[in-house]
This record gives structure tokens, C-alpha cells and sequence, in this order.
């Protein structure tokens, strides 16, 4: 599969040499990420089906779970689903958690009401199969949520670009140093305009916002900065209503 060795030894937010706990990792999380839990909805999915696509250490699975959601988490590396299971246990909130390909789940057609994924389809290549598979197993009032990188970001034009000219074009410069750790096997960056129009294939509606204004330094990772909104590194994209329905997809 798609870089499966790297993402089993580089588990974001995992931290296990520290040995930090559940509630380390989870204010960790938020305070840098410090939109997360204002602008995404966790809380509006008590009772309802939450699939979430690339899990890490489960910190959002749980997030969703603690504020009443059904939720079941996906991930293709091994240590992805180890660890979000010892989340969840830790966190005292129930979930399923399940090693499967974002591409290929097995789940039932139009079982989810919200499909989220973070920070994960900006690394497969084969983001329109994920896609797919996202409309068909969500209800056709279902919603997705995701979060892909911003290309017209100042992270991108000044730690990534500018820091690392001369080394290759942007797709391999954003490939080899969108990530913490050397080995990340692929990054694609994304334009506002491109999520709409890529993610406009599937949901009848999309709503991007902009957020995280940070840059990587030479010495320092993630540094907040005071800049327009719009040149955040995050674009999260608020999808609603999918286009293609399961007989489409046959």
C-alpha cells in the first residue's frame, strides 16, 4: 500500500517514546491546532454514524465519541489502529476501529451520516477511489469534513518553497518536507479553488475555509504568525449532499 511502513513508524500526535497520556496529546492537539474545536463539529453528531478516514492515534475519533457520536475509525498501517484502540480505552469511550484502506472499507452502502478525515487524503494518490467510496457509504443527506493542505499557504511558499529551492519541483519539495520526518511517500498541495472544484465532483455543495497560520523554521516546526487568514496551511472543506449514488458507482 501507499507509504504503509512509513505511517506504522510515524503515527501522528503518537508520542510514545514520551509517554504522554490521553489527556497530554489530546490539549497538545488543540491548543495548536486551536480551531479545531470551535469550527469542526464535534459535537453536532450525538447518535449518528461518524466514519473517520485515516485515524492516527484516534484523538478525533474520540473527540466525536465523547460529544455522543457512533463512531467507527479506519487506518491502513497496523500501529495506526493499535494505538487509536488504546485511545479510546484510555479516553473511556467506546468505538470501532478498524485496519482497512480508505480506497476499499467493506462498509455497507449509505451507513454514515459524517465522514471526516484530517490531514490524511492529501497523501494518497488515488484520491478520487477514496472519494467514491466516501459518497457510497454515506447517507445521501450525509456530510463530509476534511482537512488538505494549502499550496497558497505561507508554510508552503516560505519553509517549503523558499527554504528548500533548487532541491526539486513542489510536488516532491511538498512531498519531503510536508511532514515532521523524512519518508513521507507522497503530499499533494491543494488551491481553495481546487478543492472546490476536486471535491465539487462528489457533494452537491463545498465550503472552504482557511485556517492555522504557522511556517516551519529552520529550528522550529509549526511557529504561529500573525498573516491574513486566507494563508493558512489548512484548508477544510465542508461538503454536503453526495452527487454519485451507489448504482452510479457499479
Amino acid at each position: 500500500m501507499q507509504g504503509e511502513s512509513y505511517w506504522n513508524e510515524n503515527v501522528p500526535w503518537n508520542f510514545k517514546d514520551e509517554k504522554l497520556s490521553y489527556e497530554e496529546r489530546r490539549k497538545m492537539r488543540y491548543d495548536l491546532q486551536d480551531y479545531m474545536l470551535d469550527r469542526i463539529p464535534f459535537k453536532e453528531w450525538a447518535g449518528r454514524q461518524v466514519l473517520e478516514i485515516g485515524c492516527g492515534t484516534g484523538l478525533d475519533s474520540v473527540e466525536f465519541a465523547r460529544n455522543g457520536a457512533i463512531v467507527t475509525s479506519i487506518d491502513f498501517a497496523e500501529e495506526s489502529v493499535k494505538r487509536t484502540r488504546e485511545t479510546f480505552q484510555e479516553a473511556g469511550v467506546t468505538g470501532n476501529v478498524l485496519l482497512k484502506p480508505a480506497w476499499s472499507t467493506g462498509l455497507d452502502d449509505e451507513s454514515f451520516d459524517c465522514v471526516y478525515s484530517f490531514g490524511v487524503l492529501h497523501h494518497i494518490r488515488n484520491i478520487d477511489d477514496v472519494l467514491k467510496e466516501t459518497v457510497r457509504v454515506l447517507k445521501p443527506t450525509g456530510k463530509g469534513v476534511f482537512m488538505v493542505y494549502n499550496r497558497n499557504s505561507l508554510l508552503n511558499a516560505y519553509s517549503i518553497q523558499f527554504l528548500h529551492r533548487g532541491e526539486g519541483n513542489e510536488e516532491e519539495l511538498a512531498t519531503k518536507y510536508s511532514e515532521r520526518n523524512p519518508g513521507n511517500p507522497y503530499t499533494r498541495l491543494f488551491s481553495t479553488d481546487e478543492v472546490k472544484l476536486f471535491f465539487g465532483k462528489y457533494f452537491s455543495e463545498v465550503l472552504v475555509e482557511t485556517f492555522f497560520s504557522v511556517i516551519d523554521t529552520i529550528s522550529q516546526r509549526k511557529v504561529k504568525i500573525q498573516a491574513p487568514k486566507e494563508l493558512g496551511w489548512h484548508l477544510l472543506a465542508f461538503c454536503e449532499r453526495p452527487i454519485l449514488t451507489v448504482t452510479s458507482l457499479i
